[in-house]
This record gives structure tokens, C-alpha cells and sequence, in this order.
């Protein structure tokens, strides 16, 4: 099966909590994008199921935290592949900053998404 991604996914291991209509995963996050994550977690929600994502950024006793709407996208053995749908700004430039310092190349990552904010666009 050919990978669709269109954004740079990084290595990224922190907590996540998602939650749909009071069901709560809670996982590690081993990668993550702009447009979604991956999710280790024995636990299981049907694809296209809509969620509530928290990914904790630090464990101090005011926790820095990214929060998303999302779908959930692919179930694999172990895990949960998750596609973003909106985020507040604070959480976008949280995100961005990540992908762009994990993966070395903030243009690019910024380049992706105005590709993908143009598609989006043209798509409605």
C-alpha cells in the first residue's frame, strides 16, 4: 500500500489522551505530523470515529498540552493512527515547532502546510 503522507513525520515520544463520546485511550505518541499521529495503545475505537486528542508536552504541575480534533484514521496491531482535523493556534505553533526542531527543517514543514491549507481550499 502506497504511504499518502504528505507531511514530515518525526520521532516523538510523549503521552496522548483520546476521547470520543466518553471513552478515554490513553497512549504514547511515537510520531507525529501536522495532519495526525500515531498512537501505541492496546485499546480500540473504529476508524472514522471522531476524537478529542491531549498530547502532553511536559509533567510539570502546569503541563503544556496540544489539543486536537480529530479522526481516527488506521488501527494497526498495537496502535492507533489518528488524522487531525483542527487545532487552535497555540497547539499549531506548539506542533509546528516540534516537527520543525525534530526534523531540522522549519521551511519545509511551513512549505507543507501552505500546500495543504491551498488544496484544502480548493477541495470545498
Amino acid at each position: 500500500m502506497q504511504d499518502m503522507r504528505n507531511f514530515t513525520r518525526v520521532g516523538f515520544r510523549v503521552s496522548a489522551l483520546l476521547q470520543s463520546e466518553g471513552v478515554a485511550l490513553k497512549g504514547e505518541v511515537t510520531d507525529v505530523s501536522l495532519h495526525g499521529l500515531y498512537l501505541e495503545t492496546e485499546e480500540r475505537l473504529p476508524v472514522g470515529t471522531p476524537v478529542e486528542i491531549t498530547i502532553y508536552l511536559s509533567a510539570t504541575t502546569e503541563p503544556v498540552v496540544i489539543n486536537v480534533s480529530g479522526t481516527v484514521a488506521r488501527l494497526v496491531p498495537g496502535g492507533i493512527g489518528c488524522a487531525f482535523d483542527k487545532m487552535d493556534i497555540d497547539s499549531f505553533a506548539h506542533l509546528r515547532s516540534i516537527i520543525s526542531y525534530q526534523g531540522g527543517d522549519e521551511s519545509k514543514v511551513m512549505a507543507e502546510f501552505a500546500e495543504y491549507v491551498v488544496k484544502k481550499g480548493s477541495d470545498d
